[in-house]
């Protein structure tokens, strides 16, 4: 085979930003999922799905950090901490309305309530990102610029 090759070289780190951005678009489009319910279903939010919200903001957020600037040990490390603030505030909010007679907050989407969705959602989330931090490649290789197409996931 002669001649250039321009076929892209796929690096652990690349591939790693590609599930990073894919993961944040992932969980952003389940937070506007949530203010569909909201404004268009007309479901007000109550405080605990208001702090479900701010832990999938967070761990997109720490997703996103990693498309824009690399994926780093701290990045990955707020969104952990995020998805376990979402996940143990999502599994209060499914024990209160666990016990019989006590009702449900809601309507359900594709049968179960959305913190119940959240809470699989988070769990998910921390064991990809486990999954992930064993490519410890992704963290060797030299910081540079993060290609275009990357960054526009991120945003």
């Amino acid at each position: 085979m002669t001649g250039n090759s321009s076929a892209p070289v796929w690096t652990t780190r690349s591939i790693v930003q590609i599930f990073n951005g894919l993961g944040a678009l992932t969980v952003f489009s389940v937070v506007f999922g949530a203010y569909g319910f909201q404004f268009v279903l007309l479901e007000p939010p109550c405080p605990l799905c208001l702090l479900i919200r701010v832990g999938m903001i967070g761990v997109g957020f720490g997703l996103a950090l990693n498309v824009l600037f690399g994926p780093r040990v701290l990045h990955y490390g707020l969104a952990l901490l995020a998805a376990m603030f979402g996940a143990l505030t999502s599994l209060r909010q499914v024990m209160l309305h666990i016990v019989p007679g006590t009702g449900s907050y809601g309507d359900p989407a594709f049968g179960m309530h959305l913190y119940t969705w959240a809470f699989i959602v988070f769990v998910t989330i921390t064991l990809a990102i486990a999954v992930v931090l064993f490519f410890r490649d992704q963290f060797d290789e030299p910081v540079g610029p993060t290609p275009a197409a990357v960054r526009w996931m991120a945003i």
